[in-house]
């Protein structure tokens, strides 16, 4: 820490060489942070939804914190007719909605429920394979490494049999 401080400031060009080259080196070993695996996970759910063609809008809806997404029980009352006709639909409709709703409500609750757990859950299983990606990468590495070191020293003449 002392080989930071030169002339009673801190080297901040070091600090920040120094905390890229561990963060390199994490990577090396196949750790990374919430926050990079979070990333890698939306990059893994956009390469998803482009695949199955999905609208943009609806991912970028998916995805944020609110559920804004999700089915709601208070639907607007509307109809695209104008003047009086419409205006009696309208009526109408808000006549007839309390009886609908006693049966719509439950089933709609219900669903929006279960959109919500599906959310989640694909988010999750998602991200636990982005995981699993890295840590099989990061396996994978350090295999060769193992490997290569082993054939250096079978190769140098230190094999597992050349001792006592």
């Amino acid at each position: 820490m002392d080989d930071l401080i030169k002339d009673g400031r801190i080297d901040v060009a070091e600090v920040m060489a120094r905390i890229r080259e561990k963060i390199r080196g994490k990577r090396a070993e196949g750790i990374y942070t919430d926050d990079e695996v979070e990333e890698l996970t939306a990059l893994k759910l956009q390469a998803f939804a482009d695949e199955a063609e999905i609208d943009p809008e609806l991912l970028a809806r998916l995805m944020r914190t609110d559920h804004n997404w999700n089915i709601s029980v208070d639907y607007r009352i509307e109809t695209h007719r104008s003047g009086f006709g419409g205006r009696v639909i309208i009526l109408a409709k808000k006549l007839v909605a309390p009886f609908v709703r006693l049966y719509t409500d439950h089933v709609l609750s219900r669903q929006a429920q279960i959109n919500l757990y599906l959310r989640y859950l694909c988010h999750n299983l998602v991200r636990e394979m982005v995981r699993q990606q890295l840590d099989e990468t990061a396996l994978r590495s350090r295999v060769a490494r193992l490997e290569k070191e082993l054939g250096a020293r079978q190769g140098g003449g230190g094999g597992p049999s050349g001792g006592a």
